[in-house]
């Protein structure tokens, strides 16, 4: 993993390091298979999920899954701009020096690509059937920005630039 002061004196690089920068950062969370999605509501009403996710191969995106009768998937649809907290901590003191934490910041919309669904169900292949359920809806969330936290205050961000 690069440090902080590495990934930022590349961020000044090509599209293609930035992109490389994304996918070294989320790197040590690829084998992790749960994460916290924050929505929030019309009225601004911040809500926490728990979710199955996958990352697309080329770490742009995140993918899980919802049933669409969920306050998930409401607030998805009226609202669409999301974050979700990925962190392998462990719940013990050592957490302090040794966990990890990113918040990737993006914009959600449902997808239908079969590429996504195979992405989902290679990692979660016990939600095959939840995935094919016609009340379920696959949700993309394109990577804007992350900000990557180790040893409980090293903090290195990556802004997606247009």
């Amino acid at each position: 993993m690069k440090t902080g002061r590495d990934m930022n004196n590349r961020r000044e690089g090509s599209n293609q390091e930035k992109v490389q920068d994304l996918a070294l950062m989320l790197a040590p969370f690829d084998d992790l298979r749960f994460a916290v999605l924050a929505t929030s509501d019309d009225k601004g009403r911040p809500y926490a999920s728990l979710i199955a996710f996958a990352f697309a191969p080329d770490h742009q995106t995140v993918i899980f899954g919802t049933p669409r009768a969920t306050r998930k998937y409401r607030n998805i649809r009226d609202q669409r701009y999301v974050s979700i907290l990925i962190d392998n901590r462990s719940q013990t003191p050592e957490d302090l020096r040794r966990a990890e934490a990113v918040t990737l910041v993006g914009t959600a919309r449902p997808v239908t690509t079969g590429e996504y669904i195979k992405v989902f169900t290679d990692k979660h292949p016990q939600l095959a059937g939840f995935i094919d359920e016609p009340g379920t809806a696959l949700i993309a969330v394109t990577i804007e920005q992350a900000v990557y936290v180790t040893r409980f205050q090293t903090v290195t961000t990556w802004v997606r630039q247009v």
